[in-house]
């Protein structure tokens, strides 16, 4: 693979990375508006048993997205991205895109 593939290559990786994102935050979501549901109301022990055991997973889920952006070794890559939020490295990508495009 040449440097040059490399942006493309990356911006694949990055997209994959993205859409677990999303995945997390629905889920994220979801346990939110059952918060919310279960605080409402008289919820069984199972119930707050389970809610609480969806958290504990969710909170390993993201520990775990986080762990493979940085897998990527994208800041190896490309040090000048070192320390940007992988929604802003995104957002850098797909303003290239954008240039190359017009």
């Amino acid at each position: 693979m040449t440097w040059a593939d490399a942006p493309t290559r990356l911006k694949k990786e990055l997209d994959k990375v993205l859409t677990l994102q999303a995945d997390v935050d629905a889920i994220e979501s979801a346990l939110n508006s059952t918060r919310t549901t279960i605080a409402q109301g008289q919820a069984p022990d199972a119930a707050l048993s389970a809610l609480s055991m969806l958290e504990r997973t969710h909170s390993r889920l993201l520990k775990n997205v986080e762990s493979l952006y940085t897998s990527l070794n994208i800041h190896e890559s490309f040090p000048e991205l070192n320390g940007l939020s992988l929604d802003f490295v995104r957002t850098l990508f797909m303003a290239r895109d954008l240039k190359i495009n017009i």
